[in-house]
């Protein structure tokens, strides 16, 4: 398979995967279990907002579907699971990128230390925001391993953090809308709250994948996906 053959399919994860967790987020029989959590989280209070944070950075630093966590904010917390997914979201990102900033960069540059690796490393630093906020929209790379990876480069902490916050920003939203759309279905909302949520769904979706296709094809234009 080649490299352009393979970002192709690549593009077409996210409207894959966007379309198979709105029908799940429709259909499933969501009614045993997630007016419970709900009752959960309101009795808890903030003690469930942290909880919930904190599950989401551990899921983000390991090698786990950080997506899903977003779907599960927005049955458990409605449009709350946004700002709290995000939150989790970038602390789950920025620890690993300090930890290879702190450790790891010096002894890997040391070991495959070359004009061509300075060259790419410094490339990627100059255009940190743009390269960073791209590939966070991307499916190219699994999320974990970006933060990782970009941890090793010379990209400074705050254009990281404001690129990912960036990047991040609409895919997160979908996944909570998706997981709105489940609570709805849960709480037997009334036929027109659904169909406009689901509409809405699907047109920011088609906005999302726009933008990934837009980012897929701008990283590729770069020369991301060469060897």
């Amino acid at each position: 398979m080649t490299d352009g053959t393979q970002l192709t399919w690549q593009i077409w994860i996210w409207p894959i995967a966007l379309v198979g967790l709105a029908l799940g987020a429709w259909l499933l029989p969501w009614d045993d279990w997630v007016p419970l959590l709900r009752d959960w989280v309101a009795g808890h209070g903030a003690t469930g907002w942290l909880v919930f944070v904190l599950v989401y950075i551990v899921v983000v630093m390991l090698p786990l579907p950080a997506a899903a966590m977003s779907v599960v904010g927005g049955l458990a917390f409605g449009w709350w699971g946004y700002p709290l997914s995000m939150a989790g979201s970038m602390l789950g990102s920025i620890l690993p990128y300090l930890i290879g900033r702190r450790w790891l960069r010096g002894p890997l540059l040391r070991r495959f230390n070359g004009p061509r690796v300075a060259a790419a490393d410094r490339a990627i630093a100059q255009n940190a925001v743009l390269f960073v906020s791209l590939l966070r929209l991307t499916p190219i790379l699994p999320f974990t391993v970006q933060n990782w990876l970009l941890g090793l480069t010379d990209i400074r902490f705050w254009p990281y953090v404001w690129a990912t916050l960036a990047g991040l920003a609409p895919g997160t939203l979908a996944m909570v809308w998706i997981g709105e759309v489940g609570g709805l279905a849960s709480t037997r909302a009334q036929g027109g709250q659904l169909y406009i949520a689901g509409a809405g769904l699907l047109a920011f979706g088609i906005l999302v994948i726009w933008m990934g296709r837009v980012a897929t094809r701008e990283l590729r234009r770069a020369g991301f996906d060469q060897s």
